[in-house]
Formats: C-alpha cells, sequence, structure tokens
C-alpha cells in the first residue's frame, strides 16, 4: 500500500496527490482540491504546488478533473486541517510512513558489488544505521508534542477556544477579546464570538436551539477552532510559536524550563 501512496515525480521529489488523499480519508476529492485551492498562497510557503488534469472512466465515458501533486510537507499541512477521526488518523500514520519509506529508498547509494570493498560496504552499513538512530530520536522527539496537541482535543475532536488559549498560555475571555479586537471575531449581536464569513474556513460554528422564559426559540452558537486556525490564531496575536506544555507537566514547570 505505502508504494502507491508516494510516488516520485520528474526531478526525483517524493509526491502524493489530493486524489490518493482523498481515497485514503474517505472525503471527497472536490473538497480536497478546493481546500488546496482556498489555501495555496500558505501551501506555497513549503513549495510550488503542482496541479495536473487527469482523465477518468466513468459510466457516462471518460471525464478530467484537476489534481494537486503535493511534496510532504505541502501533504502534512493538507492533513492538519481535516478533522480527526480513526479513518483520517491511519492515514495520517500510513502517509508519513510512505514518504519516511521514499525519502530513505532515494537517499540510498546505489551498490556496485564488483568494485566495492570490505571497509566501503561497512562504512556504507554504519551511514545506514546512523541515519535509522536519527530518524527513531527525531519521532521519538515529536510523539510526546503530538500527545500534547491531541490532549487539547475535546471528545468530538475539535479544539475550543478555550483549549487554544491554553496553548498560548492566555485565558479564554482574554483570546475572544483579542480577536474581536482584530476582527476576527464577530464584536456584537445575536453572532458575537463568531468568525467572520472571510475566516470561516479556520473554525467550525455548532449553532445550539433553546427555548426561552416565554416559550419563544432562540439560537446560540458555539465557535470551535480547525486545525488550521491554531496557527493562524498565533499569527493574528503575533506569537512566536504555539508550545504546549507536555501531558502529566505542570504548566509553571513548563513556563520555567
Amino acid at each position: 500500500m505505502m508504494n502507491e501512496l508516494v510516488h516520485t515525480n520528474a526531478d526525483g521529489t517524493p509526491t502524493t496527490t489530493t486524489e490518493i488523499i482523498a481515497a485514503g480519508t474517505g472525503l471527497q476529492h472536490a473538497s480536497v482540491i478546493k481546500l488546496i485551492r482556498t489555501n495555496l498562497t500558505d501551501f506555497e510557503e513549503f513549495g510550488r504546488v503542482g496541479f495536473e488534469i487527469q482523465t477518468f472512466e466513468t459510466a457516462g465515458g471518460p471525464q478530467t478533473r484537476e489534481v494537486a501533486v503535493l511534496n510532504r510537507e505541502h501533504a502534512m499541512f493538507a492533513m492538519t486541517m481535516f478533522r480527526n477521526n480513526a479513518v483520517v488518523i491511519e492515514f495520517k500514520k500510513a502517509l508519513i510512513r510512505a514518504f519516511t519509506e521514499m525519502e530513505k529508498r532515494l537517499a540510498a547509494p546505489v551498490i556496485d558489488g564488483a568494485s566495492i570493498t570490505r571497509m566501503e560496504l561497512i562504512q556504507i552499513a554504519m551511514n545506514a544505521e546512523t541515519e535509522r538512530l536519527q530518524l527513531e530520536a527525531k519521532n521519538k522527539e515529536l510523539e510526546p508534542k503530538a500527545e500534547a496537541y491531541d490532549s487539547f482535543l475535546d471528545a468530538t475532536g475539535k479544539y475550543s477556544v478555550g483549549n487554544v488559549g491554553k496553548m498560548l498560555g492566555i485565558g479564554q475571555n482574554k483570546l475572544f477579546r483579542e480577536l474581536r479586537n482584530r476582527g476576527v471575531f464577530i464584536a456584537s449581536g445575536s453572532k458575537r464570538n463568531t468568525p467572520y464569513q472571510k475566516y470561516m474556513h479556520h473554525f467550525e460554528v455548532i449553532p445550539h436551539e433553546f427555548e426561552k422564559k416565554n416559550g419563544d426559540f432562540g439560537c446560540s452558537y458555539t465557535t470551535y477552532v480547525q486545525p488550521s486556525g491554531i496557527d493562524f490564531i498565533r499569527k493574528k496575536l503575533g506569537f512566536e510559536r504555539i508550545d504546549p506544555p507536555l501531558p502529566g507537566v505542570d504548566k509553571r514547570e513548563a513556563g520555567a524550563a
């Protein structure tokens, strides 16, 4: 399966496509390609995104569609924008492994068994082991950070505004106020503390119907932050980074580190 997820382009760079990502996550391809197009400026901070027209067969005959070709960073950035569920999480892991496997394969030297010396063979083996240990150490370094982010997810797999505030080290009310002051959230009315339409793709707003004392029905709204919204808020507020405390680490200890 891994070889089916990642391929190399003309210059030898490992890539995947929106078509592969859509199939792996169970999302509509139209939704995935729209996500790339909508956030293209952000994606191209990690290199140019390629677009291709591919032909596919349908019951009504051949059809064409636009497909985006993504490098590792593009693909990982896209995956942060999807809501976590069991299918998405498993595909994320498979995609990371597929990129790592392809990169290791491309980095492996082509060995001419007829001319290589015993010492050169030993050196190649030592280099491969060093790279393996470095990769293993990097993965161990990243795992606690990923667990830290996951610890802020609520039961539905979303980030509340209050929990994003905890990541930044500020209270929920202050974060709401800052986002209102910066024109991200609506400041008054029935939709107070919900995002303006142009920022809606970074958030999710859940309406709640309730009955008033006079018997009428009203509607309130709860704003949640999409994964892409976490970094968006960080930039809006001018924080250099988001560094949530690791699970089991007291926040005061983390701040003193």
